[in-house]
């Protein structure tokens, strides 16, 4: 678990290392506003699909070879910025490479949360998803600093240099040697329903709707917030690292709760504190405003998004596990993109209070369907019989390339 954590936080690079620094350096280089947003958005909209996309490829041929193959769309995308430059004439290298960068993130974060649950007993899997998944979290905190400073010193190319070689250790590490999991465990769900190669269960449903109705309020935040603060004076830099910072640490609390109680009350806790972080927003933003809702987003986050996982985990099996954790972040996208795209015809005639009380509604509705999903209520990590019998034989299986 540990390794997969280690791969999965350095082949994070091959994003986030571009998050901060190609929107800074493509202004300096003189390109407007509008063809910042398009080059910077591509990537979003091709995650979406990824992900979808990447499920499928997941079921059919492995975590491991999906997270390389994401690792590699990483590794082009950088070769593409290193010999493409900044310039207008690199318009088209630079889209490539944001297609690339959402393929990969497509690939690579379902296929490393989709692993953890396999790499230990039943009984400690939300804990296991909360540590790798803290590990995504770990590089969205450290790399878009970093790669500012190495663009203020060595330019673009120096920041596509070291996304390049981090993804290439990442990619040694997964491969030094095969993965040992846990036996394929017994399931009574029997076979996901399967279009187009796509699985899907009913069960399914009611997480993912309260993903996309609670990730609502952070496409609104991250599209309207910004200029607020800024005309405000407040910083809000500072709302961004604390809520990357609650979600950082208290992720693997969120996992070790939800191995022990139902995760229908933690769920319903984070919204409840989402909810009143979000309500600090109404007014005109201060400093110490912007760190106590950012603090308080990333703890209920946390405390929402593990428990949801761990309970997907559950409603799914080995054979279609790679499908549910990809729909889990497409979720996310689509959510985001709703926040922020969808949003924009309606922000000038509504105004910015309008549209976060859609949001806040639309969190309410999540807890809504929270308390009315049964599975919710009860504990996610309950052996049956036939899984508990093949734990204590102590079988495993080795994933590899």
């Amino acid at each position: 678990m540990i390794r997969l954590s280690i791969a999965l936080f350095l082949v994070q690079a091959g994003f986030h290392g571009f998050t901060a620094s190609i929107p800074v350096a493509l202004a300096h280089a003189g390109r407007p506003d509008s063809e910042i947003g398009a080059i910077v958005g591509v990537a979003a909209i091709v995650q979406i699909g990824a992900a979808l996309v990447g499920g499928v490829m997941i079921d059919r041929f492995g975590m491991v070879r999906l997270l390389v193959v994401g690792g590699l769309c990483y590794v082009v995308s950088a070769a593409l910025i290193f010999f493409g430059g900044l310039g207008a004439d690199s318009t088209l290298a630079l889209v490539a490479a944001r297609v690339l960068q959402g393929a990969g993130g497509g690939l690579t974060v379902p296929a490393a949360l989709a692993m953890a649950p396999s790499l230990v007993p039943v009984a400690q899997r939300g804990t296991a998803i909360a540590f790798v998944g803290s590990a995504h979290n770990l590089t969205l905190i450290l790399l878009p600093p970093l790669s500012l400073e190495v663009l203020r010193r060595f330019g673009m190319s120096g920041v596509a240099v070291m996304v390049g070689a981090l993804v290439l250790v990442a990619l040694l590490v997964a491969l030094v040697r095969p993965f040992v999991t846990r036996a394929a465990e017994e399931s009574h769900l029997g076979t996901a329903r399967r279009r187009f190669g796509f699985a899907w269960r009913s069960s399914w449903l009611a997480p993912l709707a309260i993903v996309v109705l609670f990730v609502l309020h952070w496409g609104v935040l991250v599209a309207y917030l910004p200029q607020r603060a800024e005309a405000a004076g407040a910083d809000i830099g500072l709302f961004f690292a604390a809520d990357g910072l609650g979600v950082l640490l208290a992720r693997i609390p969120a996992g070790w709760l939800s191995d022990r109680i139902a995760p229908v009350w933690p769920v319903v806790g984070g919204i409840v504190l989402t909810f009143g972080a979000v309500a600090l927003l109404f007014d005109t933003p201060t400093t110490p405003v912007l760190i106590l809702s950012g603090a308080l987003t990333g703890v209920g986050a946390a405390l929402i998004v593990q428990p949801l996982m761990l309970s997907l985990t559950a409603r799914s099996t080995d054979r279609d596990r790679g499908s549910v954790f990809s729909l889990f972040n497409a979720s996310f996208s689509i959510s985001i993109a709703l926040g922020t795209m969808g949003t924009a015809p309606l922000i000038g005639a509504l105004g910015f209070g309008t549209i976060l009380a859609v949001a806040l509604v639309a969190l309410a509705a999540s807890a809504v369907v929270a308390l009315l999903d049964t599975e919710l209520r009860r504990p996610a990590n309950v052996v049956d019989d036939v899984a508990e019998a093949v734990e204590l034989a102590g079988e495993a299986n080795v994933i590899g390339p």
